[in-house]
């Protein structure tokens, strides 16, 4: 891989401390009152062409990779596949409570993962992008050191994206009293035509102790306002009354309640005005304290009907873009700076709802998605034809899709859950995964799987997981604008009931640099638009990146992106921008501003709500007007100057969320 070689070991010196120190402080999940050591850093890291198959056979030469990271970014194991091991040691902490409950927890580990405690093997993980955890009560040294080993294993492949090796996410050690709180979830029913909100909570609670445990849960619900990056406000919305539960000797009990919000006390989350809550409850017995956790939640209202979706009664027509978890320097680890960059330039670009990826996001990442208002379809790693997992009721991807939902359960930019990509011969196994997510996981959200098999002649209602997927998601390549059209046509045939998502749409690899553009995409995206059932469409994809799979150019890069592996834009990027523009046009000329909407039912359509017209004269003044609301199909507006305004140089579209997303053309 010629691109990568060249200049990874001098971006791997610098970014060990930034990986490790820049990664984010995760919102989902986050939990108060728990002792946590991090065990990410510098971790010692080696490979042995013919180990044994067994962690506690380390190799004999180690060197040094940072934690969480790839070792595929260091040059020397750029193009390594199969097992590889990492090694670090660790005291506890002499403060945390000697009877505490303890537990080892990986965020992440591509893919197959066995771990070691002290030379004891605490079991194994298969699946790269979810969480796993050991309890080590009984095994870990209160008073010496401790050495954790893990052998890691990224032979397994699926899809054309690099199967970046190794810890890519945060390994930390945890300390509990005898019960905590395992997670809470939180789910919105707003009545739109009053404006108030039920909430529904569950809590999953664990008693590890041998007796059985009588305790309160109190919990808090605050509504916040974000500030900067991180830092936030707090507003005290609601308190639940407390509720008692007993919790039975070494078991878990899911403890529920419903809690209503007055018209004063909704703010809905919305694409533009992503508006989050926060629930903080205290798990006590009698007067003691055992734990506390927060988490954020949204209140939204998502409907699908056959003429499309609904987002808190509104009818939406939306773009957006696949993006690939890839970076030169940091693999697939997902630093915050990598995180926002993208998230932001995909907004930039009017993106609002996607598939995103073939697997399940970084917390960081899906933390700031439900920030920015970027809606999305959530799916398990699940690929192509000859995918090995395809097989109905299959534990393993029941596995996966329950690591994943339970992680992931109360991010309100998450409007459905997918259970694979391309799969043919999926009928038994999309019916299986699917009834299981309803019944047993997530009945409330969308259910999907993405098909390129639905559009063929040979496709029909008895033989596709359409059948069994809330919504159509269709994958279709091709160079012909009619291509497109009829492709939707057929699925539409078949299921007149299903409104369409393209979850990928494209026409080849463009290649890099400023005269890189999306070939006769103008004609592409106008003939997907014609299609008035047809939600929106994700193209493939924002940013170029790391492959061996066929096809893949020289550079060790699939070029298919609006930026590069590095982010630098190309041609496409403003091409595709003005696309997904909100409004049809804002032209000017020296003192005269006319914003024309969009189409009622055009692709993008929604209505515009605390948007704003900035101006810039050629006195380099500066102004803004705040625009009224804007529903598609209204009349062109003609905006007003102020008296001492001089002749107008530059006019921008600009979102509640500051995001700059069409420039004014001069038509004079």
């Amino acid at each position: 891989m010629p691109a990568y070689s060249s200049h990874r070991h001098i971006l791997f010196v610098l970014l060990v401390l930034y990986v490790n120190f820049a990664q984010a402080s995760s919102w989902s999940g986050s939990v108060v009152g728990e002792n946590t050591l991090s065990l990410n850093g510098v971790w010692r890291f080696g490979i042995t062409e013919n180990a044994p198959e067994s962690t506690t056979a380390s190799p004999s030469h180690w060197t040094e990779l940072p934690v969480p990271g790839n070792w595929d970014t260091d040059p020397r194991f750029a193009t390594h596949k199969g097992p590889a091991w990492y090694q670090r040691d660790f005291d506890v902490p002499a403060d945390w409570t000697p009877d505490s409950r303890v537990r080892l927890c990986f965020d992440a580990v591509y893919h197959d993962a066995e771990v070691t405690l002290n030379g004891r093997v605490l079991g194994t993980h298969i699946g790269g992008y979810t969480p796993f955890e050991f309890d080590v009560t009984d095994i870990v040294r209160r008073n010496a050191p401790n050495t954790v080993t893990v052998r890691a294993d990224n032979t397994y492949r699926r899809g054309a994206w690099w199967a970046w090796g190794g810890i890519s996410r945060d390994v930390s050690l945890r300390a509990n009293s005898e019960a905590r709180i395992v997670y809470q979830h939180v789910r919105s029913e707003p009545d739109l035509a009053k404006g108030t909100a039920r909430l529904f909570l569950t809590w999953r609670l664990a008693n590890a102790s041998a007796k059985p445990l009588k305790v309160k849960l109190a919990p808090a619900i605050s509504l916040l306002g974000l500030v900067g990056a991180g830092e936030t406000t707090e507003s005290p919305v609601a308190t639940a009354s407390t509720l008692k539960a007993t919790i039975p000797a070494r078991s878990t009990v899911d403890v529920t309640t419903q809690l209503d919000l007055g018209k004063a006390q909704v703010a809905l989350w919305h694409f533009d005005q992503p508006n989050l809550y926060s629930v903080t409850t205290t798990l006590a017995a009698g007067k003691r304290v055992l734990d506390t956790r927060r988490d954020r939640f949204g209140i939204r209202h998502i409907a699908l009907n056959a003429d499309g979706l609904y987002l808190n009664g509104e009818r939406i027509r939306v773009p957006g873009f696949n993006r690939v978890s890839d970076s030169p320097g940091t693999g697939n680890t997902e630093p915050d700076a990598l995180v926002r960059r993208d998230v932001d330039l995909m907004k930039e670009s009017g993106a609002v709802f996607s598939r995103l990826m073939h697997s399940p996001h970084a917390t960081n990442l899906q933390d700031y998605l439900d920030e920015k208002g970027l809606m999305i379809i959530a799916e398990i790693p699940i690929w192509g034809k000859d995918d090995p997992q395809v097989v109905k009721d299959n534990p393993r991807t029941k596995q996966w899709l329950a690591e994943m939902i339970a992680r992931d359960y109360n991010h309100p930019s998450i409007i459905g859950w997918s259970t694979g990509n391309e799969i043919e011969n999926n009928y038994d196994y999309v019916k299986s995964m699917n009834d299981y997510v309803r019944r047993e996981l997530d009945p409330h959200r969308i259910v999907t799987y993405v098909s390129f098999t639905a559009q063929r002649s040979t496709a029909n209602p008895a033989n596709d997981g359409v059948t069994h997927s809330d919504l159509a998601m269709l994958n279709v390549y091709s160079t012909s604008p009619k291509h497109f059209g009829k492709c939707i046509q057929k699925v539409r045939a078949d299921w007149p009931e299903k409104p369409v998502f393209m979850a990928e749409f494209g026409v080849e690899q463009i290649g890099v640099g400023a005269a890189a553009k999306v070939p006769r995409f103008s004609e592409i995206w106008a003939a997907i638009g014609e299609q008035p059932y047809v939600i929106g469409g994700s193209l493939w994809t924002f940013n170029d990146y790391r492959s061996d799979y066929k096809g893949t150019p020289a550079s060790g890069n699939r070029e298919w992106g609006v930026v590069d592996v590095n982010r630098t834009l190309k041609g496409a990027y403003q091409e595709v921008r003005r696309a997904f523009a909100p409004v049809q046009n804002l032209s000017f000329d020296s003192r005269r501003i006319v914003l024309t909407p969009r189409a009622a039912g055009a692709l993008p359509s929604y209505a515009l709500r605390g948007y704003r017209v900035e101006w810039t004269d050629t006195e380099a003044r500066h102004g803004s007007i705040a625009l009224p609301d804007i529903a598609p199909g209204s009349a062109a507006l003609e905006l007003a100057l102020p008296a001492d305004a001089g002749a107008l140089s530059t006019v921008i579209l600009v979102t509640p969320l500051d995001y700059r997303v069409a420039d004014g053309v001069r038509t004079l």
